[in-house]
């Protein structure tokens, strides 16, 4: 059965009280199927539930179009703005310059403004005047896995990638497969982000598996070439692979005899040969399964690479 939790509270909190009332206004099983809160500076109040964005009301009612939706003022964009950063924007350099940062409950605060530069002008290094906030929420569902595990795993441990577009749910299933994995195998979960164990202090916020070993924060590449000289995974999961650190150490687990299970952006599979890291990794035979989620006609395909033709 699946099950999810109330991180759509935790988000809630770092709203200013106008706009906190206005969200949890919202009827309960409406506001349980929010995936982002969104906030535009001198502009509206708005929500992204399936699928679609809806502005709100100061009543709690979801709306198609912005006329009696709750504005926004540009205090409070900073507002919510600061408190992601807990205060304090100078003591998060590198997520202020990358956009985002993860807040309590492994959720996403992302936000844009206007680019601060080095004296070169060519490295971003912060942001000001912020325009915009996204609160991505993160939910742990329990046994949304289920099915992808099954095909999966059901014969041992196997190196699966799973691809879908942004927001299509690729950390989400990632969070419970961790939970389902390390149930059986010595899993070490590189968690980048904060967004899969949601580590508090020492433990682990969400159910990883009685198995897993989580490296809360570390640089990816980092973080896999550690685990494998130290830990001994069966295992090693991580969200989003993308640069060239990340094939290097990802190649070393696997000539290593470490299973891999990671996500990437693309909406189907021939996208996901396409790009560079993903399409590498699949060119040298790493991954047994690739997983599609999102929409579009392959959505909740499991495609086993042992069974395409070359």
């Amino acid at each position: 059965m699946v099950k999810t939790n109330t991180a759509s509270a935790q988000v809630c909190e770092l709203l200013p009280e106008r706009l906190r009332d206005a969200v949890m206004s919202v009827a309960a099983a409406e506001r349980g199927k929010m995936t982002e809160i969104r906030l535009r500076s001198g502009r509206y109040l708005s929500a992204v539930l399936y699928g679609k964005e809806y502005f709100i009301t100061s009543d709690g009612r979801l709306m198609n179009s912005a006329e009696s939706a709750v504005s926004v003022s540009p205090e409070e964009v900073r507002e919510v703005f600061t408190a992601a950063f807990r205060g304090s924007v100078h003591a998060h350099p590198r997520e202020a310059a990358q956009g985002w940062i993860t807040v309590s409950g492994g959720s996403r605060a992302g936000f844009c403004g206007t680019a601060v530069c080095d004296p070169s002008g060519r490295e971003l290094t912060s942001v000001k005047n912020i325009s915009s906030v996204v609160l991505r929420i993160a939910k742990q569902v329990t046994g949304c896995s289920d099915k992808l595990y099954e095909q999966a795993f059901s014969e041992g441990a196997a190196s699966l990638i799973i691809a879908s577009p942004p927001s299509g749910g690729k950390t989400t299933m990632l969070r419970d497969l961790c939970r389902r994995l390390g149930e059986r195998y010595r899993v070490c979960v590189i968690d980048e982000r904060g967004e899969l164990a949601c580590m508090s202090g020492s433990v682990p916020q969400n159910d990883i598996g009685a198995r897993c070993d989580v490296f809360d924060g570390y640089p990816k590449a980092d973080a896999v070439m550690t685990a494998v000289r130290t830990l001994s995974p069966e295992i090693v999961v991580c969200d989003e692979i993308g640069s060239k650190e990340d094939i290097a150490a990802l190649e070393y687990a696997v000539n290593s005899g470490v299973k891999l299970v990671c996500t990437a952006h693309a909406p189907d599979l021939e996208s996901l040969k396409r790009r560079r890291a993903s399409g590498r990794l699949i060119k040298e035979r790493v991954f047994d399964y690739a997983a599609i989620l999102g929409t579009g006609s392959m959505c909740g395909r499991v495609v086993s690479f042992s069974r395409l033709k070359e």
